[in-house]
């Protein structure tokens, strides 16, 4: 039997399946571990998913995504950081222990990253304190560099640990190997931050070639050395979840999500497991 005690499947990998098949599907499979994704959440009704994921006995990684906050006026930023206090309120009512916080890429007509950078600081030191009394943590989630223009501009992890240096108690760091592999730095900043700064971790792989921005490999297709990243977390006593997440519109997103989730027992099993005593 694998032991699949800290891992969580992510359910933008498996978008076939609606809140409820999901939970279902997950729990049949053994994996009792869910982040949630919000637009299923929304279709079902927090109250119901909170129900349906107690009475399955599932455990919940992390609510994704925040609300971007690429948004023009001052006006639609103060909507943005409404919309995200009620998702804290959602996260504390289905037990996710972080909301993960994409925080959106440039605005249509800005080209000062730099300005939105500040921008998104600000929004998050006003946020903070709710996530505080929400008891739900920020997750601050870097995305690889080519996702700055539309997605996030928080895009390495030290830029994530530097926020959380200033944020304090309510925010922490969500590493994603898609998004962080590449950095030399990765190992650097995971030291840094320690294992109580983690929120959650997330697998896939980066395939070669990549033939577009949603294409993320099934761990084991691509390059990224999982083996290794495994043993920098075991190496800081990391005892966290491990949540897999998939992009994939020409592969995984196709296929029947019942495959989908054995396969991913199977490849996922030797790097989620609990350390040996």
């Amino acid at each position: 039997m694998h032991d699949l005690s800290r891992f969580a499947i992510n359910q933008i990998t498996t978008p076939k399946w609606d809140m409820a098949q999901a939970i279902d599907g997950y729990a049949r499979h053994g994996v009792h571990g869910i982040a949630v994704w919000r637009h299923f959440m929304e279709a079902y009704g927090v109250a119901a998913t909170r129900r349906h994921l107690r009475s399955a006995g599932m455990w919940v990684a992390s609510l994704c995504t925040s609300e971007w906050m690429n948004v023009e006026t001052e006006e639609q930023m103060r909507r943005a950081i409404e919309i995200n206090r009620q998702l804290l309120d959602a996260a504390a009512e289905i037990e996710a222990p972080c909301l993960m916080m994409v925080v959106g890429g440039m605005p249509p007509t800005q080209k000062n990253i730099d300005a939105q950078r500040e921008r998104v600081r600000e929004a998050l030191h006003e946020l903070v304190p709710y996530a505080r009394s929400a008891g739900v943590k920020l997750g601050l989630e870097p995305l690889h560099p080519m996702y700055a223009g539309d997605r996030s501009v928080l895009n390495t992890l030290r830029m994530a640990n530097d926020l959380c240096d200033e944020l304090g108690e309510g925010a922490a760091i969500v590493p994603d190997v898609y998004h962080c592999w590449w950095d030399p730095e990765f190992e650097t900043e995971l030291r840094r931050a320690g294992p109580e700064r983690i929120a959650t971790f997330h697998y896939c792989d980066w395939l070669v070639p990549t033939r577009n921005l949603r294409d993320r490999g099934m761990v084991g297709d691509g390059v990224i050395d999982i083996r290794r990243i495994r043993s920098w977390l075991d190496s800081l006593e990391y005892d966290g979840c491990f949540e897999l997440e998939i992009f994939s519109e020409l592969d995984w997103w196709q296929r029947d999500p019942d495959e989908t989730v054995a396969i991913a027992i199977e490849r996922c099993a030797p790097y989620v497991a609990s350390r040996k005593p």
